[in-house]
C-alpha cells in the first residue's frame, strides 16, 4: 500500500495526539517499551521525520486535537533545544495551539533540568508526568532504575516550583520489596501531587528482570497479592485523591484527560516509532524501529471487527471505576446483548464483583481485586 492511499483512504482521528519519543539514557530492567540510546544524528534524524510524518498525517486536515501527550522513552533525555524542535513541529499542525485543554510531557527525574522546566511552564495547560516508580535507592536498582532518590527529590522541587499540575508515575508488587503505601503517603504529604499513577510490576519478555527470575534471582511479581493496591489506594483517598481508574488517582479536576480519551473510548492519533493511531474500526501501528520508521515503512493496519470494539469497549469503561459502564450506551453502540450477557453480568452484581446503578455497572472492591476475569467474562 502506499503512503497516497494510505493517508487518503485512511483518516487520522482528533480529539488526542500521542507523540512517541524513543530516546532513553539506559533502558531499565523491567522496561518493554521501545527505546534506543540517544545521539546527536539519531535525534536530528527522529525530528526531521517526525515533522515529515506530521505534516503529511495532520497538515492538511486540520484535525482540532483536546490533548498532546508527549510520552517515551524520556522525552527529556533529548535536551531543551531539541524539546524546543519538537514542540515548534507539533504546534505548526494544530489549527490553535492556545486552545488545547492539556499538554502533557513524560520526564524521568534525572534528566529534567530547571531550563527544561521553564520551557515547559510557558506552554499551555501544561502537565508533567514524573516516571518516579519507588523511593528507596535499592528499590530502584531491583528495577535497573538510573536515577537515585536524590535526584528524584531534586527534580520534584525544580518542577513544583514551576508548575502547578504534576503526576508522579509508581510500581506496586516490586520483589522483595514492601508496599508503597507508607512512602507514598509521606510523598504527597511533602509535595502537593495532582494525579498518580500506581501500576503493578508486569515482566515483560526478553528483559533482564525475566531473566532474572527465570533464573530464580528475584520472586515472582505475578504471586504478589492485591493488597499493596488496596492500600495505595486508602493512602491516597486520605489525601484527597480519586481513585478513578484502575492505575490511577487524582485530585478533583485534575485527571489526565488524554488518558481519558483513550478510556472513553474516543479516536487519538500516534506519531513517532511504536506510536498507534485509533479511527473507528481503523487502528494503525508505526513500526517499533526508529532505523525502519526513519525509511518511511508504512504502518501495520488493523480492521476492528464489531466484537474486537465491543470488548475492547466493555474492557476500558469498566477500568473507569466512577464512572464504570453504562448498558444502555453499550446497547447504543453495539446492539442488544445476549441472553449469556445478561446472566453473567446478573450473576457478578449478586456475588458483588459489580456494583448497578440504574444503567450504570461498575467494578466493586471485591471486583477489582479480579478485574481482568470479571471482563474476560463479559467478553463474546
Amino acid at each position: 500500500m502506499s503512503r497516497n492511499i494510505l493517508k487518503e483512504n485512511l483518516p487520522f482521528a482528533g480529539n488526542g495526539l500521542y507523540v512517541h519519543v524513543p530516546f532513553c539514557l539506559s533502558k531499565c530492567d523491567y522496561c518493554g517499551f521501545y527505546s534506543v540510546v540517544p545521539g546527536p544524528s539519531t535525534v536530528d534524524n527522529y525530528l526531521a521525520h517526525l515533522a515529515k510524518e506530521a505534516q503529511e498525517r495532520l497538515g492538511a486536515q486540520e484535525l482540532s486535537f483536546e490533548t498532546v501527550f508527549i510520552g517515551g522513552g524520556n522525552p527529556t533525555s533529548i535536551g531543551l533545544d531539541n524539546l524546543k524542535r519538537l514542540v515548534d513541529i507539533v504546534t505548526t499542525c494544530l489549527p490553535n495551539p492556545a486552545l488545547l485543554q492539556e499538554w502533557t510531557f513524560e520526564s524521568n527525574p534525572e534528566t529534567l533540568t530547571a531550563e527544561i522546566l521553564d520551557f515547559f511552564a510557558s506552554l499551555p495547560a501544561i502537565r508533567l508526568s514524573m516516571g518516579i516508580q519507588r523511593l528507596h535507592d535499592h528499590e530502584l536498582s531491583i528495577l535497573g532504575r538510573r536515577a537515585r532518590i536524590d535526584s528524584v527529590y531534586r527534580a520534584l522541587d525544580l518542577a513544583f516550583s514551576r508548575i502547578q499540575n504534576v503526576s508522579g508515575d509508581f510500581i506496586m508488587g516490586v520483589p522483595g520489596c514492601p508496599s508503597l503505601a507508607d512512602d507514598l503517603h509521606h510523598l504527597v504529604t511533602k509535595y502537593p501531587f495532582k494525579h498518580v499513577s500506581a501500576y503493578f510490576l508486569t515482566v515483560e519478555e526478553d528483559t533482564p528482570m525475566q531473566r532474572a527470575i527465570n533464573g530464580g534471582l528475584l520472586p515472582d511479581p505475578a504471586d504478589v497479592d492485591a493488597s499493596e493496591l488496596y492500600e495505595v489506594r486508602d493512602v491516597l483517598a486520605a489525601a484527597g485523591f480519586e481513585h478513578y481508574e484502575i492505575s490511577n488517582h487524582a485530585r478533583s479536576g485534575f485527571r489526565c484527560r488524554h488518558n481519558l480519551n483513550y478510556w472513553e473510548p474516543c479516536n487519538y492519533t500516534g506519531l513517532g516509532p511504536s506510536a498507534v493511531t485509533t479511527t473507528d474500526d481503523i487502528r494503525l501501528s508505526n513500526v517499533a524501529d526508529l532505523e525502519r520508521w526513519l525509511t518511511g515503512e508504512i504502518p501495520a493496519i488493523e480492521h476492528l471487527s464489531p466484537v474486537d470494539r465491543r470488548n475492547e469497549y466493555l474492557m476500558l469503561r469498566l477500568r473507569l471505576l466512577i464512572d464504570g459502564l453504562d448498558i444502555a450506551n453499550l446497547e447504543r453502540h453495539f446492539g442488544a446483548q445476549g441472553d449469556e450477557f445478561y446472566m453473567t453480568l446478573g450473576e457478578h452484581i449478586d456475588s458483588g464483583n459489580l456494583l448497578r446503578h440504574e444503567n450504570q455497572v461498575r467494578l466493586s472492591d471485591q471486583g477489582l481485586q479480579i478485574a481482568d476475569e470479571v471482563m474476560a467474562s463479559l467478553f463474546i
